[in-house]
C-alpha cells in the first residue's frame, strides 16, 4: 500500500525565487520522492510529498537555501519548516519508551537517533537512571521516525523502527517497544562483567553498564553466590 502524498502550500513561489530557483529545488529533493508543483493556473506552488520523505529532504533543502544567503530563499523554507510541523501536530500524538537504550545501541547509532528525533521534533526524556528513552509526538512524526529508521543500513536501529511501526499500527495508549534482533550479538548481562573481571566495583560497574547502584550490588551478589 503507498502512503498517501501530503502537500505544504509554498505562495507566490516563483515571485520569490524565480521559475530557475525551483528547478533547483526539484534537483535537490527529486531523490526523496518529493516534487514543487504549480498549484493550476495561480501564482502559488506546493511542496508534495509522504510526510517522512518531506522530513528527509530538511538538511539538503536547508544547505541550498543556506547557499544563497537571501531572505526570500529563507522565507521559503521557513514556510516549509511551518507547513511541516502543522501538519506533524494535527495527528493524535503518542508515547512510546525505549529501554536500555545504552546497552542497546551502540554510541554512534545513539547519536543517529537522537539526531533524527530532534530533526523530526519528536519529544525526549530519560528515565530510570538514565537506561530508557521515552518519545513523545504526533503520531505522524513517529510513523516518519519509522520509516526513516526502518531504511537505515543498522540493523538495531532498523529493528526500533520496525517495532515503533508495529505499534503504531495497533496504538492505544503508552506502549513499551520491544527488539527482536534475529542473528545480531545480544547485550551484555550485568553478570557477564563480573565473572569477567571479579575485582571490578559497584562504581565501575555502574560507569560501565550505565545501571543503578542497587543492580550492580545485586549483580555482584549473584556472582558471589555462584
Amino acid at each position: 500500500m503507498m502512503k498517501p502524498s501530503i502537500s505544504i502550500n509554498l505562495p507566490s513561489l516563483a515571485h520569490k525565487i524565480t521559475t530557475a530557483g525551483i528547478s533547483e529545488i526539484n534537483a535537490v529533493i527529486a531523490p526523496y520522492a518529493c516534487v514543487v508543483k504549480r498549484i493550476r493556473r495561480s501564482r502559488n506552488y506546493a511542496l508534495i510529498g509522504t510526510y517522512s520523505d518531506l522530513v528527509m529532504i530538511k538538511t539538503d533543502f536547508g544547505q541550498l537555501v543556506g547557499s544563497k544567503n537571501c531572505l526570500k530563499w529563507q522565507r521559503v523554507y521557513q514556510n516549509y519548516l511551518s507547513g511541516l510541523e502543522q501538519i506533524g501536530e494535527d495527528s493524535e500524538s503518542a508515547t512510546f519508551e525505549i529501554k536500555n537504550i545504552t546497552v542497546t545501541l551502540g554510541k554512534s547509532n545513539r547519536s543517529v537517533l537522537l539526531e533524527k528525533l530532534a530533526e523530526i521534533g519528536i519529544k525526549t526524556k530519560r528515565k530510570a537512571h538514565q537506561r530508557h528513552l521515552e518519545l513523545t509526538g504526533s503520531l505522524a512524526k513517529l510513523n516518519a521516525l519509522q520509516s526513516i529508521l526502518q531504511d537505515s543500513p543498522s540493523e538495531p536501529l532498523a529493528a526500533i523502527g520496525k517495532s515503533i511501526h508495529k505499534r503504531l499500527a495497533k496504538y492505544h495508549d503508552i506502549e513499551d517497544i520491544n527488539f527482536d534482533y534475529g542473528t545480531t550479538e545480544q547485550p551484555r548481562t550485568l553478570l557477564s562483567y563480573v565473572i569477567d573481571n571479579p575485582a571490578i566495583t559497584v562504581a565501575e560497574l555502574c560507569f560501565l553498564t550505565n545501571c543503578s547502584t542497587a543492580e550492580a550490588r545485586k549483580a555482584l551478589d549473584d556472582y558471589f553466590e555462584l
